[in-house]
C-alpha cells in the first residue's frame, strides 16, 4: 500500500503531461459562431503537397511562403443553401482580433481577404474567398512567412479551386 502511495504523485504528473499534450489547436469563435449558424458546412483539407500545385511557375518565393503552412482547412457553403454569406465573418473577425493583410479582387471578380491574429501565441491566419458563385473561408494550419506575400500573385488560384468542386 505504502508503495502505490508513492507512486500516485508520479503517476499523477504524467498523466497531466499526457492530457496536456493532447490539447489540439482551439477552433477561433468566429468560425465555431459561422459553424453553428450554418451546421451544413463541409469542411476540405488542402495538405502542403497540394498546395504547391498552386506554384505553376516554380517560384522559389511562393514556396518560402508556404514553407511552414502544415494545412489548409476550407470551409464550404452548404449545399442547400443559397443564401449563404460571409460577409459578417469579416465583423466577426475584427472583434476576434484579427487584422487585415491582404483585400483584393481577381481578374474574374473573386474578392480575397488574408487576416491575422497575432495576439495568440502564434500568429493564427484566416482568409474568405467571395467569388461569384460561392464564398469560402479558408484556415492556415501554420506559419506564412510574410516576406515573400507578394508571390500569390504568380500563383495559379483555379488549381486549387478545382480541388473544392465535389
Amino acid at each position: 500500500m505504502n508503495k502505490l502511495r508513492s507512486t500516485l504523485p508520479l503517476m499523477y504528473f504524467l498523466i497531466c503531461m499526457i492530457m496536456s499534450g493532447c490539447n489540439g489547436e482551439k477552433t477561433p469563435t468566429v468560425i465555431t459562431r459561422h459553424e453553428a449558424k450554418y451546421p451544413e458546412i463541409r469542411k476540405k483539407y488542402l495538405y502542403q503537397s497540394v498546395i504547391r500545385l498552386a506554384n505553376i511557375n516554380h517560384d522559389p518565393a511562393f514556396d518560402k511562403l508556404i514553407k511552414d503552412v502544415h494545412k489548409i482547412i476550407i470551409y464550404l457553403p452548404p449545399r442547400e443553401d443559397s443564401t449563404y454569406q460571409i460577409t459578417e465573418m469579416r465583423s466577426g473577425m475584427r472583434a476576434d482580433g484579427y487584422e487585415q493583410l491582404v483585400d483584393v479582387r481577381t481578374k474574374d471578380e473573386a474578392r480575397v481577404s488574408l487576416w491575422v491574429n497575432e495576439s495568440t501565441p502564434q500568429p493564427h491566419y484566416m482568409g474568405l474567398l467571395d467569388t461569384p458563385d460561392d464564398d469560402y473561408i479558408f484556415e492556415i494550419d501554420g506559419q506564412l512567412n510574410l516576406e515573400y506575400i507578394s508571390s500569390l500573385q504568380m500563383a495559379d488560384e483555379s488549381s486549387l479551386l478545382n480541388f473544392l468542386k465535389d
